[in-house]
């Protein structure tokens, strides 16, 4: 399979002979197109739903009819499984091809709102049943979804996230999908994390059906996972500070997404580059990830080395307009997610006050399409804040911060950045 491609855009393209400076650094990975690697690779899902009795009306149905999409669209030979749970933990189709669609569809239409929320339960079921029938080369993924708070077994969102990635160590990854105001956006995030797989906040359930097609096709054009960037600094660089809020691995590199074709990965990475003479190495980077149906992990390169010149000269160069919009973009969205936290406080003042200061970044840039969008959200959740929809509002702005800080666009289901 060909490698991504790597480019790397400074700020400025150099940096001082006299004064150390701080240096934005856009990193775009572009992954291979699905033409290049053939056929798409199997898929083995483990559908879990939420059958608790808050799931009662429209939610239920519209669970149902996008499970019942996500299933449609698998081939014969695409493995499936669906678990469903309360306070009672049932997988009424254990793991099997999905040619029997039929009686697939009516176990869907059969679910039924019931008791209390087995959430790690439900998920770990799922899990077992993926594990259990993992499909070598393929992509094996549990997509949980769930409106309510985990208050059955194991409700600890380190020892459940802790499980999430031990699963995703063995292969198996986690898509979370929040539906409502009731659930705990926190635990779901930080499960998707773990599991190398998406989060999603629901707004209406009548998105379900597009957020399913979104997961799909981020899985059918998967190219790469369990992604990797190792960051090397340059002679008297210090840095990076990843500005995308990443976690990293146990010897310090970026875990980054899953590389998915026709969605570039998007990082800033930002270093303090002391005075230099004649050229500077800022850093050097190295790619790792796995490709579906091979074994051993594909590795790419790159590097960037920056000329010095006088301060004056330095400060007449024009900034990368690119650049300053992602790092912008990344600084509100880490205000949007402090903003959050102010407003489970209830300090509605203070989350008022961050959203402000998120519309002061942002008119300072030019009007492209994400700026006017940023905007926008900020304005439609500023207008939750003022209905007095608290909880609303800040499942938004937690889910639309991870999604810029994770730089994952085809997790959203309209696929926009």
């Amino acid at each position: 399979m060909p490698a991504p491609k790597i480019e790397l855009f400074p700020l400025r393209p150099a940096v001082r002979t006299d004064a150390p400076v701080t240096l934005d650094v856009l990193v775009r990975i572009t992954p291979p197109a699905v033409e290049a690697r053939g056929a798409r690779p199997a898929l083995n899902l483990g559908l879990v739903i939420d059958r608790s009795g808050s799931m009662q009306g429209a939610k239920i149905a519209y669970a149902r009819e996008a499970a019942a999409f996500a299933v449609k669209e698998l081939a014969a030979t695409d493995r499936v499984a669906l678990t469903v749970f309360d306070d009672h933990i049932d997988t009424t189709f254990p793991s099997a091809p999905a040619a029997d669609r039929a009686r697939l569809l009516e176990l869907i239409e059969r679910i039924v709102p019931g008791g209390s929320t087995a959430l790690h339960g439900g998920w770990a079921e799922g899990a077992k049943q993926v594990g259990d029938n993992l499909v070598p080369g393929g992509l094996n993924r549990v997509l949980l979804l769930s409106d309510g708070l985990a208050n059955v077994g194991e409700s600890r969102p380190d020892a459940i996230a802790t499980d999430v990635h031990a699963r995703a160590a063995g292969g198996v990854t986690t898509t979370t999908i929040g539906l409502g105001n009731d659930y705990n956006e926190d635990l779901l995030e930080a499960m998707a994390r773990a599991g190398d797989g998406n989060y999603y906040y629901v707004e209406s359930p009548a998105m379900l059906p597009a957020l399913f097609a979104a997961e799909l096709q981020g899985l059918t054009a998967t190219t790469g996972t369990d992604v990797t960037l190792a960051v090397e600094p340059g002679p008297g660089v210090t840095g990076p500070d990843v500005l995308n809020e990443l976690d990293a691995t146990e010897d310090g590199r970026v875990r980054l997404p899953n590389l998915v074709a026709g969605f570039p990965v998007l990082v800033v990475l930002r270093f303090v580059v002391p005075p230099a003479t004649g050229e500077q190495r800022v850093c050097a980077l190295r790619l790792e990830w796995a490709a579906p149906g091979e074994t051993a992990r594909g590795t790419a390169t790159a590097g960037l080395v920056l000329p010095a010149v006088p301060g004056a000269a330095y400060d007449a160069l024009a900034p990368d307009l690119e650049v300053q919009e992602r790092a912008a973009l990344l600084a509100v969205a880490r205000l949007k997610k402090q903003a959050t936290r102010a407003l489970e406080r209830h300090e509605v003042a203070e989350a008022r006050r961050l959203l402000a200061e998120a519309r002061a970044v942002l008119v300072a840039l030019a009007p492209t399409a994400e700026v006017t969008a940023e905007l926008q959200s900020i304005s439609e959740i500023d207008a939750q804040i003022e209905r007095g929809d608290f909880a609303g509002s800040a499942k938004r702005a937690k889910h639309e911060a991870y999604l810029r800080h994770s730089s994952k666009p085809y997790a959203r289901p309209d696929n926009q950045s």
